[in-house]
């Protein structure tokens, strides 16, 4: 330890050294790890960084996988083989997918037969849990198990060693290596036999002992994969593995891989050809054969690819030998056409040598044409909007819609197919739209009675055709009847606008007549409908309805047609009556019937008011709410009802706040007035609030003089909802707006109103004084006067008082600087004419 080191310097570096070596230990490990689990391709961390190939999804599998309670089989695998887990394997197929061009990948997807190496549901594991096959070639590393039954028992499990033996108690070395287990077989039981003399038939004696020579554990092998594959390399997998498990492991062919002429090589030489096809067409993989140590796969560049796109069941990039024909490639590979393709002509789109050509393929040339690198085959739909043989029926028939014009061809026959025709139908026109041959439409016009009778023959009809019958109702103008005023509208009655008039359409809602009295109802038209029937089919009637007083404005109908003489100023007629209240089927009851757009009134009785009613609050004896008794009713009528003034009542202050209510189109069209007037002023401070259909303000009043003489105006009428404030007498005034400091001060009387404005600290520069007002404690406003145009008269002050000072406009603020520039120059003229005065005088 130095001289300058404290002890919690060195307790610091101790804990950071061993902070230091667990990690390094813990990286350590990591690596271990990695190179524990490894059974595949043989690379280092270098090579781990620098990979990027795309593996699309494909798992690489150590084939050792142990089965629950399977055949204790097992892979022998030396510390030397390494397989890639599958982990790192997808880690290394998304870094190269995120790096893969865009369009390359979607070509990828598009080609037949790679989705079987990037579906997570297929495997191709070899299987550990199969009878061991008899032509198996042992090697180092296999594990063969003996076991004799019958006059002997006995049980071997004997390695394969490296140099290809395997050593029998009491027999020796056995060599069984490069041959097949069979042959392995032959070989152990004749040297058994020396020992075991059952084993062989002796002296003319039976044979009384048995040997089965099985596979126990299985050895590892090593397989080079090379090419055009996702993940090429060399591999270490089960002996048992077959060409397609390999080919799994490395991710399958690559986008410029075969997938027809893969190659296995032995010993320098070619064993078989895998064609993958063969397993995605019929299943099966006939050159799917087993592997052996060293051995090499090789998939080449595919030679030639044509792109099938359409009405095909299974569209793709197909890789075709040379012998196949379209007519193979559509119906074994593509699976066939689908039901809308259009056979008839196929459209093939060929490279040559400086651009593309189109070809024409009919659908009898498919078995003899070869496609040519590149070529894309276009398999089009068939044009299911046009019917090659289709007439069409609609209008008034029970069963309207499309016919075949060859099982209907001609009229009758084609309403014959659409039922008849419904009751409504007109027949004295029914319409043919045709189309001719230079595809312009004419129309034909036939009275079905005339075809009936004989007097014209049965019309031939034509593909296309449409035929219309057309109703009675619908040539009829739409009758309608009109019902408004004191009727209990249902919302569930067909109602329209009342600006609608004549119109058909309706609406779930009540609608609310021009001047917001009552709703409005239409309702269609049927004959011998009364006014009472009318009224209740809109809800009857309502308590204020005045039945003695019905009105019915009929239209003026053409009667005098087109004769001038009739012409004159009636525009409809009118009729009054009075019904029953309770719209009963009585002598009494009206017999008006109604007829096509009649418009219906159901009058108000003059006498019906609803109740009405007013609100006292603040200082009165019994505040509440008071219903009115007559329609003349005055302020000091309901003060006197509730028991007058008390004793705290300032009746100066008081206050009527009343609500006044405008229809939304006068609010609408008051609003628009005033953004015209804020937009065209040339005052800046011109402020336009928003136009509302209920508001409520207050109405100044003299309480005083209304209780002092009820005949006087003060005492004003009342209406429905008004409230009369009446509050306890302020004591204070208060100072708003363009003051030095706005507040409030006692009220003091007999003292002007310049006073309080100097007990808000007078005037500011930019203070309007001749603007200056007063809003009362009972809502009235009185306003600053001119005397002779120069002198400001302010208005007088009393209790509960609100002083407002505005401020000034840019206008006038820049009027009083003149003023001012011009008062001091005339000030500076006239001190400079009195100094010449005296120079002058003392001459």
């Amino acid at each position: 330890m130095q001289a300058n080191d404290c002890p919690n310097q060195v307790g610091v570096r101790f804990i950071s050294s061993h902070i230091c070596k667990f990690i390094v230990s813990i990286l350590f490990l990591c690596l271990s790890f990695l190179s524990n689990r490894s059974n595949g391709q043989t690379f280092n961390l270098g090579d781990l960084q620098n990979l990027a190939l795309p593996m699309q999804g494909a798992k690489i599998q150590t084939s050792a996988t142990k089965l629950p309670n399977a055949d204790p089989r097992k892979v022998n695998s030396s510390g030397s083989n390494k397989v890639s887990s599958d982990s790192l394997k997808t880690k290394l197929a998304d870094k190269a997918l995120s790096s893969a061009d865009s369009a390359s990948a979607a070509y990828r997807k598009k080609i037949f037969g790679i989705d079987i190496f990037n579906n997570p549901n297929i495997t191709f594991e070899s299987s550990l849990n199969i009878p061991t096959p008899k032509n198996y070639i042992l090697g180092a590393g296999d594990e063969l198990v003996i076991d004799i039954n019958g006059y002997s028992e006995e049980h071997y499990t004997l390695p394969v060693t490296p140099d290809g033996y395997i050593k029998i108690a009491k027999v020796g070395n056995v060599f069984v290596s490069g041959i097949t287990i069979e042959e392995a077989k032959r070989r152990i039981v004749d040297r058994l036999s020396k020992i075991y003399i059952g084993l062989k038939p002796y002296g003319g004696a039976p044979a009384n002992t048995t040997a089965t020579v099985s596979l126990g554990s299985i050895k590892t092998i090593r397989v080079s994969i090379l090419g055009n594959v996702v993940a090429p390399g060399t591999y270490s997998i089960s002996s048992l593995s077959r060409v397609m498990n390999a080919l799994y492991l490395a991710g399958g062919p690559n986008e410029n891989g075969t997938f027809r002429e893969i190659k296995v090589i032995r010993d320098k030489k070619l064993i078989a050809q895998v064609d993958l096809y063969d397993l995605l067409t019929t299943g099966n993989l006939r050159q799917n054969i087993g592997l052996q140590d060293q051995d090499l796969i090789q998939v080449g560049a595919y030679k030639s690819r044509v792109e099938i796109i359409g009405e095909v069941k299974k569209p793709a990039v197909f890789e075709v030998l040379p012998n196949e024909n379209l007519e193979r490639i559509i119906n074994e590979y593509g699976s066939g056409f689908t039901a809308m393709a259009y056979k008839s002509l196929l459209k093939v789109q060929r490279i040559t040598e400086k651009e593309s050509k189109l070809i024409d393929l009919s659908n009898d040339l498919i078995s003899s044409f070869y496609p040519k690198p590149g070529d894309i085959i276009t398999v089009e739909k068939v044009l299911t909007n046009r019917v090659e043989n289709a007439v069409t029926l609609e209008g008034a028939v029970f069963r309207p819609g499309k016919f075949s014009v060859n099982d209907s061809p001609t009229l009758t026959k084609l309403i014959k197919r659409g039922e008849g025709f419904r009751e409504d139908a007109f027949l004295g026109r029914i319409t043919i739209t045709r189309l001719r041959d230079d595809l312009t439409k004419e129309n034909i016009s036939i009275n079905y009675n005339d075809l009936t009778s004989g007097k014209i023959p049965d019309i031939a009809l034509r593909r296309e055709d449409i035929v219309t019958i057309y109703s009675v109702v619908e040539l009829m103008e739409k009758y309608t009847v009109r019902i408004q005023g004191e009727i209990n509208l249902k919302e569930t009655a067909p109602l329209t606008s009342a600006t609608d008039k004549g119109s058909t359409g309706v609406s779930e809602t009540p609608s609310e007549s021009p001047n917001n009295d009552s709703p409005i109802g239409t309702f269609p038209f049927i004959h011998n409908m009364t006014v009472e029937d009318l009224i209740e089919k809109a809800g009857g009637l309502k308590e204020s309805a005045a039945t003695g007083r019905i009105e019915v404005i009929r239209r003026k109908k053409n009667i005098g047609k087109d004769d001038p003489a009739q012409i004159n100023s009636t525009i409809g007629e009118r009729f009054n009556f009075s019904i029953n209240n309770n719209l009963s089927l009585d002598p009494n009851a009206s017999k008006f019937i109604l007829e096509p757009f009649d418009e219906v009134f159901v009058r108000s009785s003059p006498n019906y008011e609803k109740q009405q009613f007013v609100s006292i609050e603040g200082q009165i004896t019994f505040p509440g709410v008071y219903g009115l008794e007559r329609k003349n009713e005055r302020i000091s009528d309901v003060i006197s009802r509730a028991g007058g003034l008390n004793a705290q009542a300032y009746p100066k202050g008081a206050t009527l706040v009343r609500k006044f209510k405008i229809s939304k189109q006068e609010a609408d069209r008051k609003s628009e007035q005033f953004s015209e007037l804020s937009d065209n002023t040339q005052e800046a401070s011109v402020k336009v609030k928003a136009v509302k259909e209920e508001t409520s303000e207050s109405v100044g009043i003299d309480l005083v003089e209304a209780l002092d003489n009820p005949d006087s105006p003060a005492n004003m009428l009342l209406q429905d909802g008004d409230i009369i404030k009446i509050p306890k007498e302020p004591q204070t005034v208060r100072m708003q707006g363009e003051v030095l400091y706005p507040t409030s001060t006692r009220y003091i009387d007999g003292l002007p109103f310049k006073h309080y404005i100097s007990e808000a600290g007078g005037f500011t520069e930019l203070s309007s004084r001749k603007r200056s007002y007063i809003i009362y404690a009972n809502g009235s406003v009185d306003r600053t006067r001119k005397f002779l145009g120069l002198i400001n008269i302010y208005p007088k002050v009393y209790p509960g008082s609100e002083i407002i000072v505005p401020s000034l406009n840019i206008r006038q603020g820049a009027t009083q600087q003149v003023l001012q520039t011009i008062q001091t120059i005339s000030i500076g003229i006239t001190s400079l004419g009195t100094v010449f005065a005296l120079i002058r005088a003392f001459k």
